[in-house]
């Protein structure tokens, strides 16, 4: 039975690397959705996940100003992404705006 220690050891360290990997990534990707449309002159709002477990699909929640369809925008449905004409009142409900200068607080803390 000792031979399943390091077994579950190196198992949980690639695990959590992988894990970390996966959640940068994604994230990055939201950052650059962001960027993308703050350069066009739109709002950007981002609400973090503190509710489901990532692969439950949820990084958190980016509200962008406009009225597209996000499968047009990507080509599938992104469920984070969501477009929306009138922003300004998700800021009362946990979204924070994002700018360019502020793109890091779309994150999603492990």
């Amino acid at each position: 039975m000792n031979n399943l220690k390091p077994l579950w050891e190196e198992t949980k360290k690639r695990t959590y690397d992988l894990e970390h990997q996966l959640v940068n990534t994604y994230i990055n990707f939201l950052r650059q959705v962001a960027k993308h449309f703050i350069e066009q002159g739109r709002r950007v709002f981002f609400r973090e996940n503190t509710v489901v477990h990532w692969g439950e699909w949820n990084f958190g929640s980016l509200l962008i100003q406009g009225d597209e369809d996000v499968r047009g925008v990507f080509g599938n449905y992104v469920t984070e992404v969501k477009f929306e004409k009138e922003v300004e009142k998700k800021a009362e409900r946990g979204y924070e705006e994002i700018t360019a200068e502020n793109l890091d607080m779309i994150r999603y803390l492990l």
